[in-house]
């Protein structure tokens, strides 16, 4: 509650308010199974709307015409709306790891971030795809297979009794290791149910374990100030079982299964 309706409760009576610190956000840590199917169909709708506006892009299309698509077509395949502000950053701009869709033209060579999701029965999907309009150039082959590697590294880390943390270093290490660690700029990835942005947080320093049924978003990237930026995202749930504890992958898209770079 507000302070100011905290204060008003007490004022009139005996009321001892006290605070829970974060009890609810780890209660809604772990999902049941009908949250999880319905971060699976939200996850599902977000994954058809990209499979279906990623044949449509073009060279002279804007950054906002594009978000703009992927926005309707998530809403036309049963979307309440988009569960967050659509990302679409081209060429220099995908340096930019929030960026605003813009009035600027794709153009070939153009490496184009986009992160989008859709909310579903108010549960909510994350999803990054990076694709090159036109022939790649070999560095940007080289920064997206990169990132795919660090992604791949997070996500098998990701398993019940992981500290977060760890889980983040991960992946964070390989980015490291290849010398772009001062280009990856943000954490790893983040709970998501209700809302967008849920515990837990996977960063350097977040405290916490994964647990089973907690669904997170895998999401390393590169940022190059001038030149581009490759982020790769996916939610997944972390399980655990017989036979082996492995993360249950909710975001899939036919034009980018493989994880590999979609040349369009």
């Amino acid at each position: 509650m507000t302070v100011e309706r905290c204060d008003a409760l007490t004022s009139v009576g005996e009321l001892e308010p006290r605070p829970l610190g974060r009890v609810v956000e780890d209660l809604r840590m772990v999902k049941d199974d009908a949250e999880i199917a319905l971060l699976a169909r939200a996850c599902g709708i977000t994954g058809q709307a990209f499979d279906q506006v990623a044949p449509q892009i073009t060279a002279g299309m804007t950054e906002r015409e594009l978000a703009v698509l992927i926005d309707r077509a998530m809403i036309d395949a049963g979307a309440e709306k988009p569960a967050f502000d659509t990302i679409v950053a081209s060429g220099p701009n995908g340096a930019i790891p929030h960026h605003t869709p813009s009035g600027r033209p794709l153009a070939a060579g153009d490496m184009i971030t986009i992160d989008c999701g859709a909310r579903y029965e108010g549960y909510h999907a994350d999803m990054t795809r990076t694709v090159v309009l036109g022939p790649p150039a070999s560095w940007q082959r080289d920064v997206y297979a990169l990132v795919a590697a660090a992604q791949r590294a997070g996500i098998a880390a990701a398993g019940p009794g992981a500290a977060v943390a760890d889980v983040d270093a991960a992946a964070r290490g390989v980015i490291d290791q290849a010398g772009h660690g001062e280009h990856f700029s943000h954490g790893l990835g983040h709970g998501v149910g209700l809302e967008i942005h849920e515990a837990p947080m996977l960063g350097r320093g977040r405290p916490g374990t994964l647990a089973d049924r907690v669904p997170i978003t895998v999401e390393p990237g590169i940022y190059l100030p001038g030149q581009g930026g490759v982020r790769i995202e996916d939610t997944l749930v972390v399980r655990s079982g017989a036979p082996a504890a492995a993360p249950v992958m909710l975001t899939t898209t036919a034009t980018a299964t493989a994880r590999e770079l979609l040349v369009l």
